[in-house]
Formats: structure tokens, sequence, C-alpha cells
């Protein structure tokens, strides 16, 4: 159980790293300020190194790990607009699943004003935030609730409803880079969990695997170096949706698709500069999905 807490540790903190590096390179523009204030002095200091590297040798890092730099950067943007739009059309709860190092609750304080804030993870992982959080605030933030969680083995229906989750008021939900790891069975509850304990309306914002992936299929763009990071990791993927198949699948299990980006789209809008110019890539195998509760 230590080993599994340790891995979901480190994975945070180097997703946060890398859009740490994002924030500060001109053309990812990453929007999350607050990511290097969640970083280890060591995470700190690789950061500073590969701004260094980056600027020597742009490219580096997607040389090194085809899509992996830029999916980060893009996730995030698509993401935080999912967000503002949803703060905009009247949300009175926000559920962050798999919260990480997630800063949304705090860079989006003043447009969160009056909206209650869950962070949902595993228990190590938000004992580190509230640590970090600590230093900078000198206490917590009163208008988020900390709920610790291991998707595999507990309820998110239990943890929820005990941490003060309340199913009649308009909610999003942001799952971001948790879906994939998570057994057929764990990945199906917690989107049924949104769809019968949530207001028509209330949604939901994750990231997916296609299921090709998931099966061995390696031919999209970063798909091979992924794999094989994920298994030195020792967090192999586990669970995907069947490209093309999103509607039906969602629909399935009580939700309907707002919204279900590919790698082509999100490079379209986010890593693109103004001279219509691709300035990233993306993984292939990847796909932001925003679906809404069924009336």
């Amino acid at each position: 159980m230590a080993n599994k807490k340790d891995k979901a540790k480190r994975s945070a903190a180097i997703v946060t790293a890398v859009r740490a590096l994002g924030f500060y390179d001109k053309d990812a523009q990453n929007p999350d300020s607050m990511a290097i204030f969640f970083l280890s002095r060591k995470f700190k200091i690789m950061v500073w190194f590969l701004r260094i590297v980056q600027m020597i040798g742009k490219g580096f890092l997607e040389r090194s790990a085809p899509g992996f730099y830029w999916y980060f950067q893009v996730r995030t943007k698509h993401l935080d607009a999912i967000l503002e739009k949803a703060i905009n059309t009247g949300i009175e709860q926000l559920v962050i699943l798999g919260a990480g190092y997630d800063s949304r609750p705090y860079r989006f304080r003043e447009m969160l004003n009056g909206i209650r804030i869950f962070e949902v993870d595993l228990p190590g992982t938000l004992s580190f935030k509230k640590q970090k959080l600590l230093k900078l605030y000198s206490s917590l933030p009163k208008h988020v609730t900390y709920i610790p969680i291991d998707f595999n083995s507990q309820s998110i229906k239990d943890v929820l409803f005990k941490g003060g989750y309340e199913a009649d008021k308009k909610t999003l939900f942001i799952w971001e880079g948790v879906s994939y790891y998570l057994t057929n069975d764990s990945f199906d509850a917690v989107l049924e969990f949104v769809a019968k304990n949530s207001l028509p309306d209330s949604s939901i914002a994750f990231d997916y695997a296609i299921r090709s992936f998931i099966e061995g299929d390696y031919s999209t763009y970063g798909a091979k170096k992924l794999a094989e990071t994920w298994e030195k990791m020792g967090e192999p993927g586990l669970s995907g949706i069947e490209n093309g198949a999103t509607d039906s699948f969602l629909r399935d299990r009580g939700l309907s698709i707002i919204s279900d980006i590919g790698p082509d789209e999100l490079e379209r809008i986010f890593a693109t500069n103004k001279d219509g110019e691709q300035i990233g890539r993306i993984w292939g195998c990847m796909r932001i999905a925003h679906a809404s509760v069924m009336g």
C-alpha cells in the first residue's frame, strides 16, 4: 500500500512539474501559476534544470517523450475553460476527483466565491498538499473540503456524502488524469455515481484513453513511449473507451455528451500560435470528454 501511495505522489508531482515548466514557456503559456508552489525542492530543481535544457535545445522533452509535454499544457487549458463556463452558468459545487496538486480552487478563488469545493484523492497526496497550503496561507482555505479515498477499494458515494456533498446542488466534477489507471468497474462506478447522485445539468469533465491503446495498439502519436513509461512506473493503463463509441458508452451510464475532443482539435485550439502554425503535439491516444447528467 505504501508503494502504491508513493507512486501516486510521484505521478502527481511529475504532472505538476510539467505544468510549472509550461507556465514559464511563452509558447505553452500554461495558466497554472501556482504549480511550482506544490513541488518539493527536488522537483523545483528539476523544473529549473529543464527550463535551461529547453532554452538550449527547444524540443528536448518532445524528442524524449513525444506528446508528453504538450498534453499537460493542453489539458490544463481545456479543463480551465470548462470550469470557467460552469461557474458562469451557476454551479453550486465543484468536486475534483483525483485532485493531486490541482490549483484551480485557489487560482479561481474569486470566481468560486460561494461555491463549495471538494478535493478527493489518496490520503498521502492530500496530506502533502495541505502542508504546502499551510505554508502559503497560514491556514487551510475554508471553502475547500479535503476527502481521502482509494478509488479502487472505496466507494466514492460513501466518502463524498460523509464529507458533506449534497446531491441536490448543481455540480461540476473534474476528473483529470485518473480514469485510465482504474479497473473497468471502478471507472464505471465513478460515472454512475455522478449520474445517479447529481442534479440534471450537473456535469463531469474527464480525460480518457481510447480502448485500442489499452489493448496494445501503439500506432498513435507518442503511444508506444507512453505505454513503456507507464510500465516502468508500475501504473499500466487498465481502462478506456472505444474510439467513436463515447456517446453510447456515456448514455448507458446516464450521461449525455457536451463535448468529446480528440488530439487533432485540441492541438488546433491550444497548440497553435497566432499565425496558425502548430507548435505542439499531444498523445494521440487521449481524448477529453465533458458530459452532463441526463434529466
